[in-house]
């Protein structure tokens, strides 16, 4: 998952490019993604304190295949930025979960060891993404390249769904606002 949205970040540019997007509007959707992200993420902490976090996540992960396909079909700078400000919105969830997932799975005495490769193999996908886009690019279109894009993006999603996490039943806690952006042990959350 993270690799295709790695790969994806120079294609955007240059397929803005393709398509009649210049200057500061590929700057636009380049930066949509990032304000979503960072708006909803409290909240996915919210969804994957409170829900069954593999079934959110499966969830997510297949949302998260969508603006590939978009990619491939839109030519409207508008459509752009609202599929990057969803994709930011569905990664705010599926980044958070990837890391809480790991560290459910693996035994108490491994976590640590566990957590420090997957971060690993995370760092590396960041590392590989862009240059994978760049050459994949180059060699065919930037439309084929976003399906190629939603190919990997399904195959991570069908290797993730064959993985069956069991989570207990989960207590939810009400919604607060202002939960979201305190410490729950802080005096304040008696208010």
């Amino acid at each position: 998952m993270m690799a295709t949205y790695y790969a994806a970040v120079p294609m955007i540019p240059v397929y803005c490019q393709e398509i009649g997007v210049t200057g500061s509007r590929i700057g636009i959707v380049l930066t949509a993604m990032s304000i979503t992200t960072v708006l909803f993420r409290p909240f996915a902490g919210y969804i994957l304190d409170n829900f069954n976090r593999y079934r959110v996540y499966i969830l997510f992960l297949a949302l998260f295949c969508l603006p590939f396909l978009g990619f491939a079909v839109t030519t409207s700078f508008v459509l752009l930025v609202a599929l990057r400000l969803y994709m930011g919105l569905v990664y705010s969830v599926c980044g958070s979960a990837t890391m809480t997932l790991a560290g459910d799975v693996l035994p108490s005495s491994k976590v640590r060891l566990g957590v420090n490769r997957f971060a690993l193999t995370v760092s590396l996908g960041m590392a590989a993404g862009p240059f994978v886009g760049i050459q994949v690019q180059s060699h065919i279109s930037s439309k084929l390249s976003f399906l190629m894009l939603f190919a990997f993006a399904v195959i991570a999603l069908i290797c993730v769904s064959f993985c069956k996490i069991k989570y207990p039943k989960m207590e939810r806690k009400n919604f607060l606002l202002l939960m979201l952006f305190i410490n729950r042990r802080s005096p304040l959350c008696s208010i």
